[in-house]
């Protein structure tokens, strides 16, 4: 009676059952400046209430329907989807480097997209909703374009003969503009749908704001984190030459990038057509 005014009236005419068990919905609304749903659905359950309530009326039992449904239903395929969506996005990178390794480093960047997503959240007072969620998968395909454009352009230095750092430094400084304002663009492309108060374009703003916070926290860490993960792989390149042929070797020497305008030479040339001397 602390938190309802209860009155006894007239009942439904109609009484639903499920598997021959009658049915009771009880659905609130959840002040969202004291409390989120996922909060007072679990001090319901661990704080004894619902457990307590089944022990005193034997064959009770509940379930949550509704919203917590269909998050449920969202979790499980995406716990499909996502490591597919993953799978996908390395194969692609993989099959523009040449390489198996440096996606690995392009998909590092995923982590930091989704922890500035959670910071984002934080920091507007926004609960992580299910449409948050849909947001971080989408993030991943956005947050690793800046690392693919920073790692092609240092994999292009490489290739015109600079040295391993230079071609970082310079790519860094070559790239910085494109990165930001890809950054800036996404991001204010998205403010106006963050600071809309309409109340149909509220369920949005959660995915709004996971992609421009993720966004904008990856490229910051993706301009700073992914030269020195660049540095710290070509270390170990060189150390595995050196395990295998006991020589140290230049940085740029172990890097495959430096091949790739030789073998365009080498496949530009056996598709030219080779001159042949006919004698009499």
């Amino acid at each position: 009676r602390s938190v309802a005014d209860v009155k006894y009236a007239q009942g439904y005419s109609s009484i639903t059952r499920v598997d021959g068990l009658r049915l009771v919905k009880v659905t609130s609304e959840v002040d969202s400046k004291r409390a989120n749903a996922e909060e007072v659905l679990n001090d319901m359950v661990e704080g004894g209430f619902l457990p307590e309530l089944r022990q005193r009326m034997p064959g009770f039992s509940y379930s949550f329907e509704g919203p917590q449904k269909d998050s449920r239903d969202a979790f499980s395929g995406l716990a499909i989807g996502f490591p597919i969506a993953l799978f996908g996005i390395y194969i692609i990178i993989a099959t523009m480097f040449r390489s198996y390794i440096q996606p690995v480093i392009v998909m590092f960047t995923v982590p930091f997209g989704l922890i500035g997503a959670m910071l984002g959240h934080l920091a507007l007072g926004y609960d992580v909703t299910m449409m948050s969620v849909f947001g971080m998968v989408a993030l991943a395909g956005v947050v690793v374009n800046d690392a693919i454009v920073l790692i092609e352009c240092v994999n292009s230095n490489i290739a015109e003969g600079q040295p391993f750092f230079e071609a970082i430094s310079r790519a860094g400084a070559r790239r910085f503009r494109a990165v930001m304002l890809t950054t800036i663009t996404t991001v204010g492309g998205l403010m106006p749908l963050i600071l809309e108060q309409d109340l149909q374009a509220q369920f949005l703003v959660p995915m709004a704001i996971t992609i421009a916070a993720g966004v904008a926290f990856a490229t910051l860490l993706t301009l700073l984190f992914i030269p020195c993960m660049l540095g710290v792989l070509n270390d170990f390149r060189r150390l595995a030459h050196y395990a295998s042929h006991r020589t140290w070797v230049s940085p740029e020497d172990v890097e495959p990038a430096r091949l790739r305008n030789v073998d365009e030479e080498l496949e530009q040339a056996t598709r030219s057509p080779q001159p042949v001397a006919i004698g009499k």
